[in-house]
């Protein structure tokens, strides 16, 4: 059997270091990562999220949690060779509808990193990118119908999880 192969946006481990309502949920994804039950990952781009210390420090202690990095998307500025991928163009043409689709829908729109963790996700073929950001959570039929993208949130996800090893 397939071990799921999840990627966290960065808000996940924000709000799980940060020790805010929902970090349980976090809690609960390293235990299944430490359990050899799912693969989770960030990508590199986190670094751009999280530039300052004292959490930027805490990049670097992911493993414990049973999170690994990958790399990003190439960028000039952010480039670091043999981690970096080229992008997929046909992606990266579809951001600025999906920045107007979430501004459609009521939502902000995902930013360049956003965008870039999304990217990474899709041309690694990861199986779901876990996310609390309803600027990308709206896009979630579209990222879908357009890419094969699976976004959810992280309680969507544990839910289904636990379901389905009931069977």
């Amino acid at each position: 059997m397939n071990v799921p192969r999840l990627t966290l946006d960065t808000n996940l481990l924000l709000e799980y270091w940060k020790n805010q309502a929902k970090c349980k949920a976090v809690e609960k994804l390293s235990l299944l990562a430490k359990e050899g039950k799912v693969d989770l990952v960030v990508t590199a781009r986190i670094r751009e999220d999280v530039p300052l210390s004292p959490l930027a420090q805490k990049i670097d202690e992911l493993p414990e949690l049973g999170i690994n990095e990958t790399g990003s998307v190439t960028r000039l500025g952010y480039w670091v060779l043999g981690r970096d991928m080229l992008g997929d163009e046909a992606f990266n043409d579809f951001w600025p509808t999906a920045q107007t689709l979430a501004g459609q829908r009521g939502k902000k729109p995902p930013d360049w990193r956003d965008w870039d963790h999304l990217h990474a996700h899709h041309l690694l073929h990861r199986d779901i990118f876990l996310t609390w950001d309803e600027g990308i959570i709206c896009l979630s039929d579209d990222l879908r119908t357009h890419f094969d993208v699976v976004v959810m949130r992280p309680e969507a996800y544990l839910h289904l999880a636990s379901n389905s090893n009931k069977t």
